[in-house]
């Protein structure tokens, strides 16, 4: 898979998962101050992405890393 597909698919990955754990956070924590809300979302992302895995696996495959 060429450069410009994997860096996409992994654009929309992150950014779909930002937006849901943010609308989620938006609604039911009522997290309603947009900096703060966009600094909860970016820090536990990045956090659940360490967790589980995911951040290791990138780099791995990722397009940017060979």
């Amino acid at each position: 898979m060429n450069y410009w597909i994997k860096i996409t698919i992994e654009a929309f990955i992150v950014a779909l998962s930002i937006v849901s754990l943010g609308y989620l956070l938006y609604e039911y924590v009522e997290i309603k101050t947009p900096v703060v809300l966009l600094f909860t979302t970016g820090f536990i992302i990045h956090f659940m992405y360490d967790i589980v895995g995911f951040n290791k696996y990138y780099c791995k495959i990722c397009a940017g890393c060979k």
